[in-house]
């Protein structure tokens, strides 16, 4: 039986164009860094270290442990230098990326619908960012009152999407079994490969990305508002006919 659903955010419940949002973010993150740094070295270094975190498997530290060992070891810059300034563009800077995105009443309408059956939402988003980051998200998505199961963020994961064990560490941290998830995203390559544990997913079409042209197999398929329109029969067709 489907307990939980599991909700990417950008692209899903936060429509947005990727591109043009992860541009506006590294203009502003280079402008707030060129105090301290040479923006277009800073910025490659960013990215470098960011690559270096999705790719590790390295389950005895976190995202956030992984990002700052390889950003400090090579940004040539000091932590008590460089931290305060990072700190202080997602408390600052980081809303001037809001314009990239915009709210949708669908991802509203398909929360509180899953929420209505009872089932617990977790916010799934690939976890890149650190937790005051994803929550600006979450706001800009008009989400900020809703009470999720969980949120991943940079913090407190172990590894990123596609990487199967982002999932299996989500089902652990929930209680739950991957047979009783259902993941819902809008890209083929990182929100499908929850499939892979057994969870089943629902592919977002709004703002659909598959940059790698992959052949997929989705349980479902379509806008977030037919998901919102829908999810009642898709659970209650998953459970046996209990809704």
């Amino acid at each position: 039986m489907i307990k939980s659903v599991l909700f990417d955010l950008d692209g899903t419940l936060l429509p947005l164009d990727q591109d043009a949002f992860f541009r506006e973010y590294l203009k502003h993150m280079g402008r707030r860094a060129a105090s301290i740094a040479e923006p277009k070295q800073f910025i490659n270094q960013l990215l470098a270290s960011t690559g270096t975190m999705i790719n590790s498997k390295d389950k005895t530290k976190t995202n956030q442990q992984v990002f700052w060992e390889d950003f400090l070891a090579n940004v040539g810059i000091a932590e008590d230098v460089l931290v305060p300034v990072m700190d202080n563009f997602y408390e600052t800077d980081f809303v001037l990326v809001k314009p990239t995105t915009r709210a949708s009443k669908a991802a509203r309408q398909a929360v509180m619908a899953v929420l209505e059956l009872g089932l617990e939402v977790v916010v799934a988003t690939n976890p890149i960012f650190p937790i005051h980051a994803v929550r600006q998200r979450i706001d800009w998505a008009g989400l900020g009152d809703i009470n999720f199961k969980h949120v991943t963020s940079y913090e407190h994961c172990h590894f990123c999407k596609p990487n199967p064990d982002y999932y299996r560490e989500i089902v652990d941290r929930i209680g739950r079994q991957p047979q009783e998830c259902l993941m819902v995203g809008n890209d083929v390559e990182e929100d499908l490969a929850a499939a892979k544990i057994g969870m089943k997913t629902y592919l977002v079409t709004d703002c659909l990305l598959n940059s790698k042209k992959l052949d997929f197999t989705t349980d479902y398929q379509g806008t977030l508002q037919e998901l919102a329109d829908s999810i009642a029969g898709i659970i209650k067709a998953e459970n046996g006919g209990i809704s």
